[in-house]
């Protein structure tokens, strides 16, 4: 009994003093091409939310630098990183990560997710005229 007693507690400590690195997103994840697939809230009236593969709208990342291109031309670049924040849940998803382009005046905060080959950039809730763009690797 002393035995299963000391087997619990050392199952239930080392539950709990595991870190769940799972949704960490280190440079190297982000390295290669993503291309916009949907966009969640702002919509302008009849402009789409969903978008095809090869629609040109475009974000690529290096190991410590960024480029967004549309319709094959640079609309901005320049340097990032990502920074750990404390959990937020914005329009029911939990973002634990920020990127911050460090050339580029953004007023917002981006929270960052990562899920295979779905990359999430949330600029606030919907609720206060955020949006949500998900892009998908190509690259």
């Amino acid at each position: 009994m002393k035995i299963l007693n000391l087997f619990v507690i050392c199952l239930i400590t080392l539950l709990f003093s595991c870190k769940d690195d799972t949704h960490d997103i280190q440079p190297d994840t982000l390295i290669g091409t993503w291309e916009v697939r949907h966009i969640l809230g702002v919509q302008v009236a009849n402009a789409p939310s969903v978008f095809p593969k090869g629609n040109g709208q475009i974000i690529q990342f290096s190991a410590s630098e960024y480029q967004e291109i549309n319709d094959g031309k640079v609309i901005s670049k320049g340097s990032y990183k990502i920074v750990d924040e404390q959990a937020a849940e914005i329009d029911g998803t939990t973002y634990t990560q920020r990127i911050v382009f460090e050339d580029k005046s953004v007023d917002w905060k981006v929270f960052i997710k990562l899920s295979g080959t779905k990359l999430s950039l949330c600029y606030g809730s919907i609720a206060h005229d955020g949006w949500t763009d998900t892009y998908e690797k190509i690259n």
